[in-house]
């Protein structure tokens, strides 16, 4: 072999070993990056709020079959139902409105409309200075990892509040929360008023929840708005529902280090 292949063919190695190490380099800070993803995962609940539903599966209260106004406290199994400030929040149904709380003749009580069927819960005055405002509690029988409801306000006038605590109703820690801004309440392109009929689309609302990767959610509050006098409803909760696992972010990364290492061996032979 010349001097110049052999110079040619070491410049080449070298060439090659330099490659690998830019590669080695991007797996690791790929790594890196996976890992950055799955540890806040791994460790709190993560808010969320969609256009469409995140989670799927799992216990779901939609509010159908009950009569106008029925109290909604422990029909749902796994769940109980409160609203701030004592009482308990009520069903509201479409086309169902009378004139106890002045809305006779409107399609819902107040702007706000179901991503399912034809009832929603809402705040009651019972234990309210006025119907539809307080946050609802939604507490747990056994904690859960990721919980999902569906928030509805045709006329939203504030942002909302969404919190994850460990506990019964408020009484734990708080785990996470988001706040829904007003203009993001409505999806583009809603057009279904005040009072949507069953069925709009785009839906009247957004849904909002948290992802956890332990059972620690005791309960979900949604609400209130920063609006004392923004009305607004709830359909649609879910717990137990399934996600991608954020474990698979870390399975991930532990392959691609093992990869790297792999080849680190072998350059060094």
């Amino acid at each position: 072999m010349g001097k110049a292949l052999k110079y040619k063919t070491a410049l080449n190695k070298v060439w090659f070993r330099s490659l690998e190490v830019t590669r080695m380099r991007r797996m690791l800070i790929g790594v890196a990056i996976l890992g950055a993803l799955a540890l806040p995962l791994m460790a709190t609940p993560v808010g969320f709020q969609s256009d469409t539903p995140v989670l799927s599966g799992g216990t779901v209260a939609n509010f159908e079959g009950f009569t106008e106004f029925t109290s909604i406290t422990t029909q749902y199994s796994g769940m109980t139902f409160s609203q701030a400030g004592g009482g308990a929040p009520m069903i509201d149904n479409y086309g169902e409105s009378s004139a106890d709380l002045a809305c006779s003749g409107d399609a819902w009580c107040y702007g706000y409309g179901a991503s399912s069927g034809s009832g929603v819960l809402t705040a009651s005055v019972n234990g309210t200075d006025y119907p539809s405002v307080a946050d609802i509690i939604v507490s747990f029988t056994d904690p859960q990892s990721d919980v999902q409801a569906f928030l509805s306000d045709t006329d939203p006038e504030g942002n909302y509040t969404i919190t994850a605590y460990s506990g019964t109703g408020a009484s734990g820690s708080v785990l996470g929360t988001i706040t829904v801004l007003e203009g993001d309440v409505l999806p583009p392109g809603y057009s279904g008023g005040d009072f949507p009929t069953p069925g709009t689309t785009p839906l009247p609302g957004i849904w909002v929840g948290f992802i956890d990767s332990s059972d620690e959610i005791g309960s979900l509050v949604i609400g209130p708005s920063s609006n004392p006098y923004d009305a607004f409803a709830i359909d649609d909760v879910s717990d137990g529902g399934t996600t991608p696992e954020p474990a698979t972010f870390l399975l991930i990364g532990v392959s691609l280090l093992g990869m790297v290492a792999a080849r680190r061996r072998k350059l060094s032979r």
